[in-house]
């Protein structure tokens, strides 16, 4: 699921991603082409500048000779000709330095009168750029000499004024002789302005045939850019919406496919018997309808809400002996309970809540752990109930502590018949040999009901572990958050055990067995067999066993049940009496070893050993140190008896200090002497 909303993420960013570039694409296209329309305006600009500096030009010889032949027509005394002279000159200049701005480039500042009221005239700035400064315009050269003409024709008709206006007062005769050389100066310089006119036409017609083409050329140009830009914002247009199409429906495949997964994953988790909750650690994200269907006052997840933060707020303490594993607080050590659960899987946790008004259900917790694709982490939390399973176990318990009362009750009845035995020995011989087999008997019973108490302590952390791993891989599976490598580590798991239960069977098969005849057997194998029986109940009291020569044969001829038997009272009373006197680190050494041609089996614990007092009397019938409701004082003096009537052996117990490991511990030690084969 977080996969496909990473999908549609990613898509919505493309579909965005797509639509901006396409938006930046309309504008960068719009910008090339307004930058290409841009340089073709620049160049008709340029050549429109050199063709206003052209008319200028030419507007500049008309007032120079205008005023050139004003000079000598119009202007009479000699200031005045040197004002015309001096604004010969002037324009004279203007000319060259335009003609210097056509040659090089540059900037042609023009003062244009306006006749305007309050604004007479205006300055009028035109800038022009030599495209190619290795190209010289001939007209421009040809105007320049003929600008020093001019220059040097004024000052000549200057000259010839004035020495005219000197011989009218001195010489009549060389006076009209003088005017007579003005006149025919005058004559010729038509042609000479005729000229320069035609030059600066040239000018203006090569600006203006270059200007007229350039002109189309840029029309023709603007015109294809503009076809260019059309298409190409109609492509862009075109493709953008073609890709925000497909990948609009690809965003809304994939939130449909979503939907229905969401639908499915709901449909899972509601199918499942068991309750389901998954959480962040702090805040319950989402519940099965299990859980509806223990709290009906609550409709569905909301209205939980409304009240509750977590399901850990219904968490109470079990009524019974053994709650060591149920978990009862929110936070422990600092760690909310379902990070406390997961990060101890080698412990198998339980819950106790009231959900169905005052009656008590009990739930074992299986914990996984899901990091999402944001880098988030949640927790899928399974509640299996296992309340029948508890229910059972109380009946069991009862029932067994009926058995034991039964016996402690004719245990009685023999101590009160064994007070008058020297009375009524005659008479009740018989009946009380009955009543010891009857007892020995009802032992056996009450270690047939405490074998069933070991069948169900063995058998509950296995079949609890079994329901977690295949509901947990279910719901995985069903989730999509299982690997194929998850699927075969749980059915290994289950595998594994499933051949424990069944070994289990056939251990405690063997035990109530009765064995028909003497046969050989190994006493290593038969004490391995009995340490099986009793390995659940050490292990949750914390008792360690310590062997020596665990991996010898050792042969030996009777009865394997009946052996078994002896081992189970011996490792029996060494756990109650560890126990009992709340020893912190418990120990049981075993060791078998060949001595003498005989077989030894020694039973040593750590537990301080047996009172003197009473050390004597521990294989009597019917002494025990137990509360009633624990001992019967039969299961020593039955071992006795199956060693030394069935097996032609011996049972010994004495106090001796264990050495192990650089320690020592204070203990009592069974020695069993079995002869070999």
């Amino acid at each position: 699921m977080q996969l496909r909303q990473s999908k549609i993420l990613d898509k919505l960013l493309l579909l965005l991603l797509v639509f901006t570039t396409g938006l930046i694409a309309l504008v960068l296209v719009h910008v090339f082409f307004m930058n290409l329309e841009k340089k073709l305006d620049s160049r008709t600009d340029n050549l429109v500048a050199k063709v206003t500096i052209g008319e200028f030009i030419s507007e500049d010889l008309l007032i120079i000779r205008s005023d050139f032949y004003e000079l000598s027509t119009a202007v009479t005394n000699q200031k005045g000709r040197k004002l015309i002279v001096k604004k010969i000159n002037k324009t004279i200049k203007n000319i060259e330095n335009m003609l210097d701005v056509l040659e090089n480039g540059g900037k042609v500042s023009r003062l244009i009168n306006l006749n305007i009221a309050g604004n007479n005239s205006t300055v009028k700035e035109i800038e022009y750029i030599k495209a190619n400064k290795n190209r010289v315009s001939l007209e421009v050269i040809d105007l320049r000499p003929k600008l020093k003409q001019i220059a040097q024709m004024t000052k000549k008709v200057e000259e010839l004024l004035f020495l005219s206006d000197k011989l009218l007062k001195t010489d009549p005769m060389a006076y009209a002789r003088s005017t007579k050389s003005i006149k025919r100066f005058y004559k010729s310089t038509p042609a000479f302005f005729i000229r320069i006119s035609e030059n600066n036409r040239r000018l203006l017609f090569e600006g203006e045939n270059e200007l007229k083409k350039l002109q189309d050329q840029v029309n023709e140009q603007k015109a294809n850019y503009l076809n260019l830009e059309i298409l190409t914002v109609v492509t862009t247009i075109i493709l953008v919406f073609i890709l925000g199409y497909f990948i609009s429906k690809q965003i809304r495949r994939i939130s449909e496919e979503l939907n229905d997964q969401r639908l499915a994953n709901r449909s899972i988790l509601d199918a499942q018997p068991n309750i389901v909750i998954v959480t962040d650690g702090y805040q319950m994200r989402d519940v099965n309808a299990a859980l509806f269907e223990y709290l009906t006052r609550f409709k569905n997840f909301e209205d939980f809400k409304k009240e509750y933060d977590c399901i850990c707020d219904f968490f109470l303490e079990p009524d019974l002996e053994d709650s060591d594993d149920y978990i009862t607080k929110k936070v422990y050590d600092g760690v909310v309970w379902a990070e406390y659960a997961y990060i101890r899987p080698h412990k198998i946790f339980k819950v106790c809540m009231k959900l169905k008004g005052n009656e008590y259900s009990h739930f074992v917790l299986n914990v996984k752990k899901k990091e999402l694709s944001n880098n988030e982490v949640i927790m899928v939390i399974s509640f299996n109930d296992i309340t029948d399973e508890i229910h059972n176990q109380r009946k069991l318990k009862e029932l067994n502590d009926n058995l034991e009362h039964m016996v402690d009750k004719k245990t009685s009845e023999l101590q009160d018949l064994n007070d008058n035995l020297e009375q009524k020995i005659e008479i009740e011989l018989d009946k009380n040999r009955k009543k010891d087999q009857q007892m020995i008997q009802q032992s056996r019973f009450a270690a047939l009901g405490e074998m069933i108490g070991n069948i169900a302590h063995q058998w509950r952390q296995p079949l609890s572990a079994i329901s977690s791993s295949a509901s947990g891989m279910q719901l995985q599976i069903q989730l999509g958050l299982a690997s194929n490598k998850d699927i075969e580590t749980s059915f290994k798991d289950i595998m594994n055990y499933v051949n424990f239960l069944t070994q289990t069977i056939e251990d405690f098969r063997g035990f109530f067995t009765k064995d028909k005849e003497i046969k050989e057997f190994d006493v290593n194998e038969v004490l391995s067999k009995t340490l099986k029986i009793t390995s659940s109940t050490y292990k949750d009291h914390g008792v360690d066993i310590v062997r020596e020569n665990e991996n010898q044969k050792f042969i030996i001829k009777g009865f394997p049940s009946e052996l078994t038997q002896v081992f189970l009272n011996i490792l029996t009373n060494a756990k109650d009496v560890l126990i009992e006197h709340k020893i912190e680190n418990k120990i049981v050494f075993i060791k078998v070893q060949e001595l003498n041609n005989k077989i030894e089996i020694i039973f040593h614990d750590n537990a301080g050993g047996v009172p003197i007092s009473i050390i004597d009397k521990i294989f009597d019938p019917y002494f025990t140190t137990k509360h009633q409701s624990q001992g019967t004082g039969i299961g020593l003096f039955m071992s006795k008896d199956i060693i030394e009537k069935h097996m032609a052996g011996n049972i010994s117990v004495n106090n001796k200090i264990l050495e192990l490991d650089g320690n020592d511990y204070k203990g009592a030690c069974f020695k069993i002497e079995l002869p070999k084969v």
